[in-house]
Parts: structure tokens; C-alpha cells; sequence
């Protein structure tokens, strides 16, 4: 997204709010105890059970209440969200968002609000040689609230850069900008070859990203495998991602590359306390394999992205509602997606501040939903197709309390451009 279009999608705060006729105030009238209302609509929180028509009250940037039947004459703005679902912000846990700090990233301008997301965590982008320069340039001028894993590669995900040189797996300079920045950094990012013929390569990284994530007490998220060995050095609270990747080289998934069952390592990591992190759109997916994962009653703890720089045709199908739109047509109900991108993320991730929520004085962030039914085509990696029945569209989202109207254009089809 460019300057001049930020600033125009950032000046419909405020103009995004609908104002029924009947509620118009005067200015500075008394009656208006809540700077905006959300009215009407199903408000799904699965932190508070909530499943039902709610109003959600917003005072100076908090959660005020959730209640049925807030009176309209209460707030001096009122969204009308009847036929909609409303939630907590959506929270997009892996995407890659140094923008022009590395090839595979994306403008958060373009895959944040637009998309329904109001928090994002960026998955490996910057190591400990790059980070400072990803938080000045990206987090911290970025209205989109961003956190980050650190990529245990002190030059962040460049390349191959688990492969270039050992040297750059360097525990003690992760550990250094992890104390300098515990307010953004989250998690250990790992990727490993995944190569069976590398193993030892792999084990090696891996030893060095546990021995940072254990002094600093946070989790490690790593690229899919099944190799025991590797899984062994994972412990409760650590993430494995990509479970339906096409097999290909140096890629891995659930069944070990190969038809059959979910294999018994990968069975058994829910017990371990280790959750998984699952893509359905246009990265690290192919129908056949999720469609036969969810068969055998298997799906992954957490939805995400993984958006980087693909092709303009295929990066809307990573945008966060087309995803959750794929695990809906694969058989989650709409408050399992929900759940997904919104309370479980807050059980892997310690952030400082509480997401995923409606409760009341937790800062405002908030979704808008709307479910519409239809005939819309999805597709994979590979541009396989299937045709879903109902979809997800943002109409609005709520991002400290400021609201702002989704251009509903961008979620047209899976092919609707996106700037990158």
C-alpha cells in the first residue's frame, strides 16, 4: 500500500462508523456515556463462552461492556453489526512483515486492517544482527500491532540461512536482543533442512535455538518434520509448523511425505503439550493433504498465514480470512476458526498485554465479520480448486478503540490484487 493509500484507508476512521438517524447528538451532549457502540451482531468470544447477539460498548479505547441491548442513545457512534459475526481482533501468529528488510515480506499495510487483523506476530524475519532495524522501520511506526519471533540466524530469514555458515546460529546474541526487547520478541524461530541425510546439521541448530529459548523461557516455533530425533528436542509449549506442505525436496508434513495415516510422532505431540501451526491457503498447502488429515479427525491448534511475498494471484489467498475460510470448508465449525485466531494464540504466546478477548477493560480491539453464503473457489500451492459455501469477509475492524471500514473489493475473489 502506498503513502497516499494508507493515509486515505487510515482516514476512514471515524468514517467508517454507521450512525443511525435517530442517534445523532449534539455535540458534547451528556447523554453519551460510550465513544462507540457495535449493535447487534453474534459476538463469538470463546475467552468468555460468549456465543449470541451482544452489544459491544467501546470507551476510551477499552472494552466497556458486552451486554444485550445496550441502548443506542448511550453512545455518540453506533455500528450497525446485525447479520454479523463479531469478535476480538483477529491475531495473525506467522506472517513475515520486514518489509524491504528481506525478499520473502510483505507491507503491513496491506495484510493487517484490510484483512481483519488487528495483532500480528512476525515469524522469523529478523535475527539478532537485523532486529533493530525491523522494530524501528516496521513495529514500532506500524499501526498494525506486530510482535516478532527472532530468527536464531543473527541475519533473520535470508535465503537458506540455517546452511550458510554455522557461525550464524549464535544462542548468546538471541539471547542478548531477546532481554533488550522481551516487550516484542515472543518466540525462537527454527528452520531446519529437514533432509534426512542432514540430520546432524538439523540437530545442531536445533540443540542451539533450545538453548536459547530455554534462558530467555520462551517457545521455539520450527518448520515441519517428523523425524524423531528432531521432535525429541521439542517440549511443551514449542510450535511445529506446515503440516500439509507437498512433499518436495526439503519438505516434510504430517504423514512423512508419504499416503497413509498421521503418523504416531505427530499423534502423539498434543499430549506432549506441543501445538501445531496450520496454513490452508496458497502457502504450504495441498488439498489432498489436509482434506486427508481432517478425515482421520486431525487439524492443527493454530491458523495462520505465513504471507510473504508470493505471486499478486496468489497472495490474497493468504490473507487471514481466506484461510480461516478454508478450515471452514474443511469441517471446523465457525467457533473452532474463531477460536483459532483468537484465544489460542494467547495460550502459546505470553504477550504483555491482553489480545484475543472482549473483556471488559482490556484495550478494544475488535472484528467484524460477515458470513456470507455463496459459491466461492479456493485454491492451494498448486491451484487446485474447491468450491467453499461460505466465506469469511471482514467488514470492519476496531484497533484500540479507533474504527475502521474494510474495503470489502479486496476479498472479492482469491485472485483480488493485493499490493505487495
Amino acid at each position: 500500500m502506498s503513502p497516499a493509500s494508507r493515509r486515505e484507508f487510515l482516514g476512514t476512521l471515524g468514517a467508517a462508523t454507521v450512525v443511525l438517524p435517530e442517534l445523532s447528538f449534539a455535540a458534547g451532549q451528556a447523554a453519551a456515556s460510550y465513544d462507540l457502540l457495535i449493535k447487534g451482531g453474534r459476538v463469538i468470544d470463546a475467552s468468555q463462552k460468549l456465543n449470541g447477539e451482544r452489544d459491544v460498548a467501546i470507551a476510551n479505547g477499552k472494552i466497556a461492556s458486552v451486554e444485550a441491548n445496550i441502548p443506542a442513545a448511550r453512545a455518540k457512534e453506533v455500528f450497525d453489526a446485525r447479520g454479523k459475526l463479531v469478535t476480538p481482533g483477529l491475531i495473525n501468529v506467522h506472517a513475515h512483515l520486514y518489509r524491504y528488510g528481506n525478499t520473502i515480506t510483505v507491507d503491513p499495510d496491506g495484510v493487517g486492517f484490510p484483512a481483519g487483523v488487528t495483532t500480528a506476530i512476525d515469524a522469523g524475519s529478523a535475527g539478532a544482527n537485523t532486529f533493530l532495524g525491523f522494530r524501528k522501520y516496521v513495529i514500532d511506526p506500524q499501526p498494525l500491532r506486530i510482535y516478532a519471533m527472532l530468527n536464531v540466524a543473527i541475519i533473520g530469514n535470508y535465503g537458506n540461512e540455517l546452511y550458510l555458515n554455522m557461525a550464524l546460529i549464535n544462542p548468546a546474541a538471541a539471547g542478548r536482543i531477546i532481554n533488550q526487547h522481551r516487550d516484542r520478541i515472543l518466540a525462537l524461530k527454527v528452520r531446519i533442512n529437514g533432509k534426512h541425510d542432514e540430520l546432524a546439521h538439523d540437530l545442531e541448530v536445533l540443540k542451539r535455538a533450545r538453548e536459547a529459548a530455554d534462558a530467555a523461557s520462551l517457545p521455539i516455533m520450527m518448520h515441519w518434520t517428523t523425524e524423531p530425533d528432531l521432535l525429541a528436542l521439542l517440549k511443551r509449549g514449542d510450535i511445529l509448523t506446515h503440516p500439509f506442505n507437498i512433499p518436495n525436496g526439503n519438505q516434510d508434513n504430517l504423514f512423512g511425505g508419504k499416503p497413509g495415516a498421521v503418523l504416531p510422532q505427530i499423534l502423539e505431540l498434543k499430549d506432549r503439550g506441543i501445538f501445531t501451526d496450520g496454513q490452508a491457503g496458497t502457502s504450504h498447502h495441498l488439498w489432498e493433504n489436509s482434506e486427508k488429515a481432517f478425515s482421520q479427525g486431525w487439524s492443527p491448534d493454530l491458523i495462520s498465514t505465513d504471507i510473504g511475498a508470493q505471486t499478486p494471484q496468489t497472495l490474497n489467498g493468504q490473507l487471514l480470512p481466506w484461510v480461516m475460510t478454508q478450515y471452514l470448508h474443511l469441517g471446523l465449525t465457525v467457533e473452532q476458526v474463531i477460536e483459532r485466531v483468537t484465544l489460542t494464540p494467547t495460550r502459546i504466546f505470553k504477550f504483555p498485554d491482553k489480545h484475543g478477548t472482549l473483556e471488559t477493560g482490556v484495550t478494544a480491539d475488535v472484528t467484524v465479520l460477515d458470513l456470507q453464503q455463496g459459491n466461492f473457489e479456493l485454491i492451494d500451492q498448486q491451484m487446485n480448486k474447491r468450491t467453499a459455501k461460505r466465506k469469511f469477509v471482514p467488514v470492519a475492524v476496531v484497533h484500540g478503540g479507533s474504527l475502521m471500514k474494510i474495503d470489502p473489493a479486496i476479498h472479492e475473489g482469491t485472485y483480488a490484487g493485493v499490493k505487495i
